[in-house]
């Protein structure tokens, strides 16, 4: 790790770096900016007509939406993979993060890291008050997986070394399993040690869209002090609507901004991502934060990939919520509701010509950048054995790196100064859950109009190309033991509470395409209707693996005809009934047992730690408990049925885990629970396209 006394390693920057050939290139990546003038004359409207009307287009921004869609389309039959590839070699900012990492080396840098400091070193974001007061709280939404922290934390750690700064942050919980994967960032690296910072509401999913949630998280924030800096970084996976990308993402941004306006305060900045500005969601929005802000910029880093929508809205100096306090509960009723998609914030007749002008002149700005981007990489492609156009893309990469370290003098910090202090350089961990996409759009759109069979055919080509062929997902010897007994230690109980898991959706102890195939079988009405079909046999239970077995417990199969909690919490109480009959020095095979949620596995983790002297996987869906040891400690167990049994009533919260995440998803037991899982899922998955196979 460099420190910051190694000047010699950042040299001035030298003439032979800023290629005449290239100059007004660099201008543009690095300019894209549009700033918002006000008018004395604008007002907002009055509140009777917030979200009275139906939904208004503007005829010229319906052109650039068209125009836009238009070369979109022409991509519709490209192999995602393949074209993010492409276009990965074509991006001109594509060494900028390479480059930071050998001269840098920050703390968790990904290009969410270098987006935030282009903003950071473009704008000056940090207001007056906090350089006077030398203190200052950040609020960051949608923040997952805290690049921006970090970003910041070196932002500040640079250039503002005296201001003592606190943050907290929400997101969707990734160890929440009711949540999408397709919306939810489920990179948990940082997250992991800075948990205390986290807030996902008060049904723990983090989903910023519930008002209660996002009053807690305001309150949360306001706690630590004034709140002069709120980030917003949400997004919704529009891969299967990429011509809808801003109307399905505007809800999203409604809330992130009217939780944003409560949580600032005065002279307090604000940046948030959004994408087009065609629809009257953004435009009404807009319009509403022009009046709030004395300054409204909108910016596309150089490091935002060029052939995406993605901008983000930058507005300085808060005016404060003063004048917009009697229209909260029109706010409100509109937050998370149906009311925000029926119905529009502001009439279009309310909104002056002035402003609609500034929309469209930043809209058709934005666009044509991108339009221009999307067909210079068509015709790259088309090109691809055109050496001249290659070798100039080479040449602007690395001009592009070198102006980025110069332009926002790059420095390295020493370890103390990060909020890790060096641990996840230590740690050197790559994301094991990345959100997982294939093939082109035409071809996801013509799998859902396929037949039963060709369904069938694609899915056993899946699990073919995707699962079998990988030989680090299967527990491949007849018994995996693990010895993780420990007597002395006491065991300490911390219960987490929420939303009860209707169906699990996402999973930190699965590799992701594996659980992907096994959801996207189920999918199928028909699929779901042979599997589970009663007619077939029962599963076999009296394999012994050459052991004294003493109990056997099948645990029912989940049929997706209750709530998953109520299935879960079924299963643990069969699961202690058995294990309280058991006497000392006897063994329990389990057969059939889900372990996806952190309920089980930390149920799971109580009986390995504290109860039985060892533990064996097999890979044939069962786990063996070899010699309860220590029957007191059932104690433990029984105090989490007793915490399950408090909250069953309520119906609106569950017990969703009794231990800290961090004492179960780590080391060998976090292995060996992954371990279990990707095999036992990878033989369902088999097994139910086998039975599927001979009916079909």
């Amino acid at each position: 790790m460099f420190h910051q006394t190694d000047s010699c390693l950042f040299p001035p920057r030298q003439r032979f770096f800023r290629n005449d050939d290239f100059q007004d290139e660099l201008n543009n990546l690095f300019n894209k900016k549009f700033q918002f003038r006000f008018h004395s004359g604008w007002k907002l409207p009055e509140k009777e007509s917030w979200f009275s009307t139906p939904p208004w287009k503007v005829k010229q921004l319906e052109i650039l939406k068209n125009r836009l869609n238009f070369h979109k389309s022409q991509l519709n039959d490209f192999n995602i993979e393949e074209w993010s590839s492409h276009t990965r070699r074509r991006n001109p900012a594509g060494e900028v993060g390479w480059k930071i990492r050998c001269l840098v080396n920050p703390e968790f840098l990904t290009q969410a890291w270098t987006k935030f400091y282009e903003c950071a070193c473009t704008y000056n974001i940090i207001p007056p008050e906090a350089t006077m007061e030398r203190k200052m709280v950040s609020l960051h939404l949608c923040e997952a997986p805290g690049a921006f922290i970090t970003s910041l934390n070196h932002y500040l750690k640079s250039n503002h070394q005296n201001i003592e700064w606190k943050w907290v942050a929400n997101t969707l919980n990734p160890y929440y399993e009711g949540n999408s994967p397709s919306n939810m960032i489920s990179d948990d690296r940082f997250m992991f040690h800075t948990l205390n910072n986290w807030d996902f509401g008060v049904d723990s999913t983090g989903n910023l869209m519930d008002w209660d949630n996002s009053q807690a998280i305001i309150r949360k924030a306001k706690s630590l002090g004034k709140v002069l800096l709120v980030t917003a970084d949400g997004s919704i996976d529009c891969l299967q609507k990429p011509d809808a990308q801003e109307e399905v993402t505007s809800p999203l941004h409604y809330c992130e901004i009217i939780t944003a306006l409560q949580a600032l305060s005065p002279g307090g900045t604000l940046i948030f991502k959004l994408f087009t500005l065609f629809e009257h969601s953004t435009v009404s929005l807009l319009y509403l934060i022009n009046h709030l802000f004395s300054e409204v910029n909108i910016y596309k880093p150089v490091t935002s990939r060029q052939g995406n929508s993605e901008v983000y809205a930058i507005c300085l100096n808060y005016k404060g919520i003063a004048s917009l306090e009697k229209f909260l509960p029109t706010l409100k009723s509109a937050y998370g509701t149906e009311l925000y998609g029926n119905f529009t914030l502001f009439p279009l007749e309310a909104i002056p010509e002035t402003f609609l002008k500034q929309v469209e002149e930043c809209a058709c700005y934005f666009c044509s950048i991108q339009c221009q981007v999307i067909n210079n990489n068509l015709q790259a492609y088309l090109m691809q054995k055109n050496i001249a156009l290659h070798r100039d893309i080479k040449k602007i990469r690395a001009i592009v790196a070198t102006e980025f370290i110069w332009q926002y003098d790059l420095k390295p910090l020493d370890n103390d100064q990060e909020i890790l202090k060096g641990i996840l350089h230590e740690e050197n961990k790559i994301n094991m859950n990345p959100r997982y996409h294939r093939g082109s759009y035409t071809e996801r759109q013509l799998y859902t109009k396929m037949s039963l069979r060709e369904k069938l055919n694609n899915l056993n080509s899946f699990l073919q190309a995707e699962v079998l062929s990988n030989p680090l997902i299967l527990i491949n010897e007849p018994i995996k033991w693990v010895q993780f007994y420990d007597e002395s230690s006491e065991l300490k109980l911390m219960f987490t509470y929420g939303c009860p898991l209707q169906k699990i959706n996402s999973s930190k102890f699965i590799f992701v395409p594996i659980f992907k195939l096994y959801q996207q079988i189920l999918a199928e009405e028909e699929f779901k209707e042979i599997i589970f079909c009663k007619n077939t046999p029962t599963t076999d239970n009296t394999r012994d693996y050459g052991l004294e077995i003493n109990m056997r417990l099948l645990l029912p199969e989940y049929e997706h005809l209750e709530s998953y909690h109520v299935f879960e919490k079924r299963c643990f109480k069969m699961l202690l009934q058995s294990i309280q009959k058991l006497t000392v020095g006897q063994s329990l095979l389990i057969q059939n047992i889900n372990m996806l949620t952190h309920f089980t596995v930390s149920v799971m983790y109580i009986i390995s730690k504290k109860c039985f002297e060892k533990v064996g996987f097999t890979s044939h869906d069962t786990i063996i408990f070899k010699n309860l040891a220590n029957k007191a400690a059932l104690k433990y167990l029984e105090m989490v049925d007793s915490e399950c049994e408090k909250v069953r009533s309520s119906g609106t919260k569950d017990v969703l885990n009794s231990l800290m995440v961090q004492t179960t998803n780590v080391g060998d037991f976090y292995n060996s629970i992954v371990f279990y899982n990707n095999t036992f899922y990878r033989n369902k998955c088999l097994e139910y396209l086998t039975k599927i196979e001979t009916v079909i």
